[in-house]
């Protein structure tokens, strides 16, 4: 072959040498993001399931919690989602501090067969906080799935509501713009508050995160049913 058809020969070579670099890049971008299911690559990266925030998960702390400070549960555990409609009764001044293990325990024993699985959470100090999940959103109308992260600040905003600050939120490994962020951020804030308003008798004294624990203190209701 001569030169010339040689440099074709090699031109080629480069063109679908390209192509496939770019297909890779667009797959590993998608896969990267956590949303689509790609066999292989998408478990190698990781976004197959929930970041790790290395916080320990044990059902045996949830039991000793609800023990300890005698809450009542009068439906199957698995049934206490963050979207479950939860009726409360039975209001009883509490104070408990809960380490992330404990926290991050009670979520997941109470929302891994719901929209939220694999729940983490990694408290701080000075009332911020990490949060990792699982999100799977089909059941409620909206096409998203795969790990989300977030961090940010988490405290009382009066007697009975929260209020929340997001400093950084993924998808996946991929930033969620900011505008989105805030709509996540105040979407989240409302459902908690909603869920806050149902409780009768409430009554956040203090509610803080410091030195790696969450501390209430004030009244909340003992008994919960999900109706």
């Amino acid at each position: 072959m001569n030169s010339s058809g040689n440099a074709v020969k090699s031109k080629k070579n480069l063109i679908v040498i390209g192509i496939l670099l770019l297909i890779f890049l667009l797959l590993t971008t998608v896969a990267a993001s956590g949303l689509v299911n790609i066999p292989i690559l998408t478990h190698v990266l990781g976004t197959d399931e929930a970041k790790d925030l290395g916080v320990e998960v044990d059902p045996v702390l949830f039991d000793q919690m609800v023990e300890e400070n005698g809450i009542t549960l009068k439906s199957p555990i698995s049934e206490y989602q963050l979207t479950s409609n939860i009726q409360y009764s039975d209001p009883a001044p509490m104070d408990i501090t809960l380490s992330s293990s404990q926290l991050s325990s009670y979520l997941q024993a109470t929302n891994n067969e719901g929209a939220i699985k694999q729940i983490q959470v990694k408290l701080g100090d000075n009332n911020e906080a990490e949060m990792s999940a699982y999100v799977d959103l089909k059941d409620y109308g909206y096409d998203f799935k795969g790990p989300v992260y977030a961090s940010g600040r988490f405290e009382k905003d009066s007697d009975s509501t929260v209020r929340m600050e997001i400093y950084e939120a993924k998808v996946g490994m991929l930033p969620i713009p900011d505008g989105s962020a805030d709509k996540g951020e105040q979407a989240f804030e409302d459902m908690i508050n909603s869920n806050l308003a149902k409780m009768p008798g409430l009554n956040i004294e203090t509610l803080e995160i410091e030195d790696g624990q969450l501390h209430f203190d004030g009244d909340f209701p003992k008994t919960m049913e999900v109706v």
